[in-house]
């Protein structure tokens, strides 16, 4: 008889919306260490029952369960080491440009003085026409792409009627998307990995990038402006010395991360921790909003500090999982902010903190709408050079 407790304060047994029960894992430590714990597999079409997809027909199924995060090694390998190219700092320093060309055109269409809503007219497109360089993707269809994305975000937990549309259309999208690069190649990362991968391999790659490359990324950039906004110690500290940026953007991370929860891990053998037994065939999730603010991990874990730096937040994920595009998000945050406080002496709330409207869609609580009003430069895009401008 193991002497294991049913919980523990770190290990939780929770029930999902759906009704269904796993583990919810809330300390930084705990989250870390199972994270990376080979005794759990993400392999989704071994879950059964217990796959977080298992209530939709079995072709849905089987198109989500092709794609790298629902793989363990050495599948997962692969997929990995051939998309991983296009995601290195040196591949996101050579796309910067591009990225700070796209948020100075986005941010020169702001209007001054009236009310502007930073999520619709700045957060929403900039990580959509982002992906769009990345993959080829003509303007035009940016935004319907960007739209099924956030509807598939949207059904997830609990599982909606809309899910399995989003993901047929997306799944056809992408799949469309690699074979024109088989016909007329480019330079693109699509183009590299139809070199080795077969159609429905490159389809579940470019869905996966698409989806978390884009409603993830919107929201990073969402709450860190809300945060600023509601913390204008901070802003001001910002705009002061903009070589805190990049660690700012860690802190909203960490303070506010965009997903809730990590995926579903299922144990294939009995884990003993923190004196709680996780039998085999158990699904284990990690609480990323509690593992960010674990006192024992983060001193004065309620504190949205942008000068923090132990800052080893798990919003990405950990081990073999981590999320491939990291270093493109948290580029693509740092210029948004940057670009917005080169643009605007002032950025005022234009309704009451408890006005903001707020989606709440399972894996993500959403910032659907930033209204605000802006005061621009008297030369648009001159950086202060020393302190507070304002």
């Amino acid at each position: 008889m193991s002497a294991a407790t049913v919980s523990s304060p770190g290990v939780t047994r929770v029930e999902l919306p759906d009704g269904r029960t796993v583990w919810m894992v809330t300390k930084h430590g705990l989250a870390r260490r199972l994270l990376s714990d080979r005794r759990l597999t993400s392999d989704s079409s071994t879950m059964g029952a217990m796959a977080p997809l298992a209530s939709l027909p079995a072709d849905v199924r089987r198109i989500m369960e092709r794609d790298m995060l629902s793989q363990d090694p050495p599948v997962h390998t692969r997929m990995r080491k051939l998309a991983a190219p296009g995601f290195t700092t040196g591949a996101v320093a050579a796309i910067r440009p591009a990225i700070e060309r796209m948020s100075r055109e986005l941010a020169q269409r702001l209007r001054t003085g009236a009310e502007v809503d930073l999520v619709a007219e700045f957060a929403v497109p900039l990580p959509t026409l982002v992906l769009g360089e990345i993959f080829g993707i003509p303007a035009d269809e940016c935004a319907q792409v960007r739209s099924w994305s956030d509807v598939f975000a949207a059904g997830l937990l609990p599982i909606k009627d809309t899910l399995r549309p989003s993901i047929m259309w997306l799944n056809d999208y992408a799949k469309n998307l690699a074979r024109q690069r088989r016909v007329d190649p480019d330079d693109g990362l699509i183009t590299r990995l139809t070199a080795d991968l077969d159609d429905d391999e490159v389809s579940s790659m470019v869905f996966l990038l698409l989806v978390a490359g884009q409603t993830a990324t919107t929201q990073l950039i969402a709450k860190g402006l809300s945060l600023l906004l509601t913390h204008p110690d901070q802003l001001d500290r910002l705009r002061g010395d903009r070589s805190v940026l990049p660690g700012a953007v860690d802190e909203m991370l960490r303070y506010d991360p965009p997903l809730r929860v990590t995926a579903f891990r299922m144990a294939v053998e009995r884990i003993e921790i923190d004196s709680v037994t996780i039998d085999a065939g158990d699904v284990v999730m990690c609480s990323l909003t509690e593992a960010n603010r674990d006192g024992e991990r983060f001193a004065e874990p309620d504190r949205f500090d942008v000068g923090r730096q132990d800052n080893q937040h798990l919003s990405f994920g950990h081990g073999i999982h981590r999320c491939l595009g990291a270093n493109l998000a948290k580029a693509e945050a740092e210029i948004a902010f940057m670009t917005l406080l080169d643009h605007f002496d002032r950025i005022e709330p234009a309704v009451p903190v408890g006005e903001l409207k707020w989606e709440d869609v399972g894996i993500m609580n959403q910032l659907t709408a930033l209204p605000v009003r802006l005061q621009g430069k008297e030369a648009a895009g001159a950086r202060p050079e020393t302190g507070d401008e304002r």
